[in-house]
C-alpha cells in the first residue's frame, strides 16, 4: 500500500502551510487552538458576488441549492454546466539561413474554442425527453447565439458570440433521469468593415 502525505506534498511544492483553525476547544480550559487569523477580511456574501462584468457568480435553483457560474445559451439556463474555452494564434513562421531558429512574422488569435457539457436530471425519475428537442432546436439554428456565463465573458464579446459546430448527445448505460449533451462552439467576433 502506497501512503501520500498531502499536506507535506501541497508544502514541498507551493511552499504555503496554512494557519492552524482559529477557534475555542470545546472544553475552554484548554484556551485557543491558535490566534485569530491576521488581517481578516470582512467578506460580502458569497452569493451576491457578481464577475467584473456584472454577471452573478451564483444562482438559485428551482430547488434551492446554489449553482456556481450559470451559464446560459440563447436565453437557456444550461443544467449542471461545464465550461471549458481553448485558444490558438496563428504564426506564420519563415526559417532564416545562417540562423538558427525562424522570424514570427504574422501573429493573430484565431477564434476560440468552447466545449459545454451539461447534464439534464429529473427528479421524478423520469427520462428528460423535453431536452433532446431544445438542444435539437439551438442546434439547427443557423445564426449566431449568445453564451452568457462569468468565464466566457473573460475572452468573448458579451452578444452574439458563439456558433454550435458539433452536438454529442452522450450515452447514458442505464441511466434513466439523466441525459448528458456536449455542445462543441467557436466564438464569433463582431466586425464592421468601413469601405474607403
Amino acid at each position: 500500500m502506497v501512503v501520500f502525505d498531502l499536506y507535506n506534498i501541497l508544502k514541498i511544492a507551493k511552499g504555503v502551510v496554512g494557519l492552524p483553525f482559529p477557534q475555542n476547544l470545546k472544553d475552554e480550559s484548554r484556551g485557543m487552538v491558535a490566534a485569530e487569523f491576521p488581517n481578516q477580511i470582512n467578506y460580502v456574501n458569497k452569493y451576491e458576488m457578481k464577475s467584473k462584468r456584472g454577471k452573478p457568480l451564483y444562482k438559485q435553483n428551482a430547488l434551492g441549492a446554489w449553482i456556481f457560474m450559470p451559464c446560459y445559451l440563447n436565453g437557456i439556463e444550461l443544467p449542471n454546466a461545464f465550461i471549458n474555452i481553448s485558444g490558438q494564434k496563428t504564426i506564420v513562421e519563415t526559417p532564416m539561413t545562417d540562423f538558427e531558429g525562424t522570424v514570427k512574422e504574422i501573429i493573430n488569435n484565431q477564434d476560440y474554442n468552447i466545449k459545454l457539457i451539461f447534464t439534464a436530471i429529473n427528479s421524478d425519475g423520469s427520462y428528460p425527453e423535453e431536452w433532446l428537442y431544445t438542444v435539437r432546436e439551438l442546434y439547427k439554428l443557423k445564426q449566431i447565439l449568445t453564451l452568457d456565463c462569468a468565464v466566457s465573458d473573460a475572452f468573448i464579446q458579451p452578444k452574439d458570440n458563439v456558433v454550435i459546430t458539433s452536438l454529442n448527445v452522450a450515452e447514458m448505460q442505464g441511466i434513466e433521469n439523466a441525459q448528458v449533451f456536449e455542445l462543441n462552439l467557436k466564438s464569433d467576433t463582431y466586425m464592421e468593415l468601413e469601405i474607403l
